[in-house]
């Protein structure tokens, strides 16, 4: 597997009937995190004021709009999606903490080591700007790290509190993930609307229907390989069925490339962690 370091790339959309507004996928990484933006929830009377709004555009039509006004409405609506994407991930998770605490209390290693071991399992090798395929896979290697934490760190009479611990805690990354997306979706929409841009607001409200249904497509990518994750007999199984996955789902060259490399930090990151964790651990058992 390729793990050159890899380069920016911008490739997931929204709305996939526009071209204009590409969207920056939020890492997920260091310390376990909680992202603050919230997701915008619509009430009739939003609905209603929205309505009004259009009517009021059919008895007074919006007048043309120029090359320049049409570049400055898009990169509004860019700045929104960035804004919300990139919200605030400052606080730590309560069950992060939690995870923590349990394992000090049940460690049966040196608590310096088993304190390093929690940092490099929440941090992660990628950078700010990965795909939503990659981003689910970062998100399903931090769970082997934690799993691998529970089996190597904490003695067993504590293990299924913190198997718990474990699951809870990636469930919420993965519906903060689809909260945010959400939030910024809606956030589009209310900005398309208000411009009297019809076709993008139409084509940003069926995505907002299908991240409410669970059937956006990030969101069937990360039920796919959480289950892979599940299943797979080792870590290596797993990100070999990752790499497949990649290779099979039709993606462009230069994309295919990147998410490759970056499945390759994340086999690194795994191979680091082991073998700076393994070998000592199982000296104490």
């Amino acid at each position: 597997m390729d793990s050159t370091r890899p380069h920016r790339t911008f490739d997931i959309e929204f709305s996939r009937e526009t071209e204009n507004v590409t969207e920056l996928s939020t890492d997920l990484n260091a310390d376990a995190v909680m992202a603050t933006f919230e997701a915008i929830e619509f009430s009739d009377e939003n609905t209603g004021c929205i309505e009004n709004e259009a009517g009021r555009d059919q008895r007074n039509p919006l007048p043309v709009l120029t090359e320049e006004e049409i570049n400055a409405k898009n990169e509004k609506i860019k700045q929104i999606k960035d804004t919300s994407l990139s919200a605030s991930l400052d606080d730590v998770s309560e069950l992060a903490i939690s995870f923590f605490i349990l394992a000090i209390e049940g460690t049966k290693a040196p608590v310096t080591e088993l304190a390093n071991a929690i940092h490099d399992a929440f941090s992660s090798s990628l950078n700010d700007e990965k795909t939503g395929m990659i981003e689910a896979f970062d998100i399903a290697m931090k769970k082997e790290m934690l799993t691998f934490i529970k089996v190597r760190f904490i003695i067993e009479a504590y293990q299924s509190q913190a198997a718990e611990i474990i699951d809870n805690y990636i469930s919420e990354l993965v519906s903060r993930r689809d909260s945010i997306r959400l939030g910024a979706a809606n956030a589009e929409f209310l900005l398309a609307s208000g411009l009297g841009d019809e076709k993008y607001a139409d084509a940003v409200q069926s995505d907002i229907e299908a991240l409410k249904q669970g059937t956006y497509p990030s969101q069937v990518e990360m039920s796919r390989v959480l289950s892979i994750a599940g299943s797979a007999c080792s870590v290596v199984d797993m990100l070999d069925q990752f790499e497949m996955m990649l290779r099979n789902s039709g993606r462009s060259a230069p994309t295919l490339d990147t998410e490759l490399q970056h499945l390759g930090l994340l086999a690194d990151h795994w191979d680091d962690f082991v073998q700076k964790y393994a070998p000592r651990t199982l000296k104490k058992r």
